[in-house]
């Protein structure tokens, strides 16, 4: 055998290490956001038709 190896491309190996790696910040589930962009937009439309 020669000196032939296979390697994943950088790009891919830094995005499996990347969902490893648990920094600090807030945790927030991807429900809870959609929720509040729902809740924002439609408190948004209610104050446009109440003030004109």
């Amino acid at each position: 055998m020669g000196k032939f190896s296979v390697s994943t491309p950088a790009s891919s190996a830094g995005l499996m290490r990347f969902s490893d790696v648990s920094g600090g910040g807030i945790k927030v589930e991807p429900q809870h956001v959609l929720a509040a962009a729902v809740v924002i937009i439609i408190t948004i439309s209610i104050l446009r038709a109440l003030i004109g």
